[in-house]
């Protein structure tokens, strides 16, 4: 009955929406914005929330590290789309996310 009313649950919030087409010129203002000084935060908050989530995960007793790593995959593939939907030739604000500072990247 628990597996069957989960089933029912997550069928219930499966609802589609349409998908805007994601144009050049979306990708010129997502690059342009996380190429900002502001955009360079987003990505160091990002990436201390990765990490911090596969900190986490791994801490985990054995009955939640299954769920606690999937979240964390999850949350890493969530940064990784909106990553991919920059222009190629730009660099990561996860990864190169230093820009030559000498404050270190994560806390």
């Amino acid at each position: 009955m628990r597996r069957l009313r989960a089933i029912m649950a997550f069928i219930r919030h499966q609802e589609w929406v349409d998908e805007p087409k994601w144009e050049a010129e979306d990708e010129r203002a997502l690059t342009g914005f996380l190429g900002s000084l502001t955009g360079k935060k987003l990505g160091l908050i990002l990436l201390n929330l990765t990490l911090r989530q596969n900190a986490s995960a791994v801490e985990k007793n054995a009955d939640s590290l299954a769920e606690a790593c999937g979240y964390a995959k999850g949350f890493r593939g969530c940064v990784a789309t909106i990553e991919s939907l920059c222009s190629p030739k730009q660099n990561s604000p996860i990864l190169d996310s230093r820009d030559g500072a000498d404050e270190p990247a994560v806390d």
